[in-house]
């Protein structure tokens, strides 16, 4: 896909051989992180043209969707660039700020030092254009949540300057979809403003919510257990067993395109590259069959019983 893009000019969409190495090492060891992205290089690349010429048009509101579509098809960094780019100049000052800071991350990731200098030059470009909205709350919120036009936000962020868009900010107090309390603000670049909402005088909930909220009683002392579903990793072994293939496998295949620079494309040397292609896309293949979940159910615990006969005793359970 082509990424080139006002700010970072003449960039190739993939990094050279030199980068292959902690490419190869970061997919190794995903695969117990994450699952994988979807991966549609064509509809990334037809995406990414389609909004390559939206921002010649200066309709950024169309074309940012677009390069997002297009970066989560297939997460190049030249993408996620040109995404920051478009966010910046559609006015979206807090989601450009941290497109750029994730840009920066994974260029440095990728070892791609010119464009995570550049993220990192237009991130700290945008520093004092971002308006900051504090949030206070007086009273508990125990049973209530705060959001921030539709973002729930954590108690530890109250009192805390946040990075936000400029434009309206609705800031609520809520108890399940019910709206308690209420409050707005216009920021503006720059801006430094503040909400509070009061909670101490926030009445209880009604009885049939109360009710409602109740969990659903245990079993009882002559009920019998019933089985429940669990899901769990298939094989640990099998996952960290293809990491460590997986590593070891990239690690072959850069020797061997190495020996394959230096011999000048000898057969022996092809040969320890297809070797170590085979080593690296065996481990991803255990990995990931390792780390798919699969069902099983609990073991039910039986408590022993005690016969006592005339001449004997008997204890009958599972131990």
């Amino acid at each position: 896909m082509t990424t080139s893009c006002p700010v970072a000019a003449d960039f190739e969409r993939r990094s050279p051989l030199r980068f292959i190495a902690p490419a190869l090492l970061g997919a190794a060891l995903s695969l117990a992180a994450a699952p994988a992205l979807a991966d549609d290089p064509a509809a990334a690349e037809a995406l990414f043209r389609v909004a390559k010429g939206l921002m010649e048009k200066k309709n950024y509101a169309e074309a940012c969707p677009k390069f997002e579509a297009s970066y989560k098809l297939d997460p190049a960094v030249g993408t996620k660039l040109n995404w920051a780019d478009c966010l910046e100049k559609q006015g979206l000052l807090a989601r450009a700020w941290a497109v750029w800071g994730e840009a920066r991350d994974q260029a440095k990731r990728e070892g791609d030092k010119p464009r995570g200098d550049l993220a990192a030059r237009r991130q700290k470009e945008l520093d004092p254009r971002l308006p900051q909205l504090t949030v206070q709350v007086k009273g508990s919120v125990e049973g209530l949540a705060v959001y921030r036009d539709e973002v729930k936000l954590d108690p530890v962020t109250f009192g805390v300057p946040l990075p936000v868009d400029p434009g309206k900010h609705v800031v609520t107090l809520r108890r399940g979809k019910d709206v308690l309390k209420e409050a707005s603000v216009e920021s503006k670049e720059k801006g430094k403003d503040e909400v509070t909402l009061d909670a101490t005088d926030v009445p209880p909930p009604p009885p049939e919510q109360l009710t409602q909220a109740q969990p659903f009683p245990g079993p009882g002392p002559g009920d019998k257990p019933k089985d429940q579903v669990t899901m769990v990793r298939r094989s640990k072994g099998m996952l960290v067993g293809g990491i460590l293939l997986g590593i070891a496998g990239g690690f072959v295949t850069i020797g061997g395109l190495i020996a394959v620079d230096a011999s000048h494309g000898s057969p022996g040397a092809w040969g320890f590259t297809g070797l170590g292609a085979v080593m690296f896309g065996g481990g991803i293949a255990m990995g990931v069959i390792g780390n798919q979940k699969i069902p099983r159910k609990p073991e039910v615990a039986y408590v022993p019983e005690v016969f006592i006969g005339p001449s004997s005793v008997m204890v009958r359970g599972a131990f």
